[in-house]
């Protein structure tokens, strides 16, 4: 099954970060054909990691969070809180054949659903999708995350490829659950392909 894992860097972590990156690398590489999509997500100019990103597969919870618990960012004090859901993916692209404009950058929005939003989720449903398959070529991933049943929808993920933060925030302050305002919880930054694309440059 596939997970969503958002992992978030502790305050004043950059050096150490620095200390625990080749432990960090060196581990992902174990990782990467079970690997959707993985790499951090950055302050809007990009001068500084707040934490990361991974879609990927595990036979079941226990085995992402053993995931996240080996990892040296968190084993090394990097990180210490994260997100881990369920998660389905609505187009088929990978890290390695996924949408791309040279020159665009990428953005991350992780949106975890307010209490009650089913309903507005369901009368929206239509038109999120027709948004989205409207914008396809701004779109490199996207996806629901659910609770551990696999049933009850949790939030939603989505990799954009856009010219800059603005044209990001404005696809997604026009994408019609964000209109709605199905998402409380929401993690919106700039993001950029890990280890896993720079090996595989296309």
């Amino acid at each position: 099954m596939l997970f969503s894992i958002l992992i978030f860097d502790e305050p004043d972590t950059a050096a150490l970060r620095d200390e625990y990156r080749q432990r960090h690398l060196d581990y992902l590489k174990e990782f990467d054909r079970q690997t959707l999509f993985a790499g951090p997500f950055t302050t809007d100019d990009e001068s500084a990691d707040l934490g990361s990103l991974r879609l990927i597969e595990f036979p079941d919870r226990a085995a992402a969070e053993q995931h996240v618990a080996d990892e040296p960012y968190v084993t090394g004090g990097v990180q210490k809180r994260w997100l881990i859901h369920r998660w389905k993916p609505a187009v088929p692209y990978t890290w390695r054949d996924c949408p791309r404009t040279e020159g665009n950058i990428q953005a991350l929005f992780h949106g975890l659903d307010k209490p009650g939003s089913e309903a507005a989720r369901e009368a929206n449903r239509e038109a999120h999708e027709a948004y989205l398959v409207e914008h396809g070529d701004s779109v490199v991933c996207r996806g629901p995350m659910f609770a551990d049943d696999g049933a009850s929808h949790a939030g939603s993920v989505l990799l954009m490829d856009v010219p800059d933060m603005a044209a990001g925030r404005a696809l997604l302050e026009s994408e019609p659950f964000f209109k709605a305002g199905c998402y409380g919880d929401i993690t919106f930054h700039r993001w950029r392909f890990g280890r896993v694309f720079d090996r595989y440059k296309l």
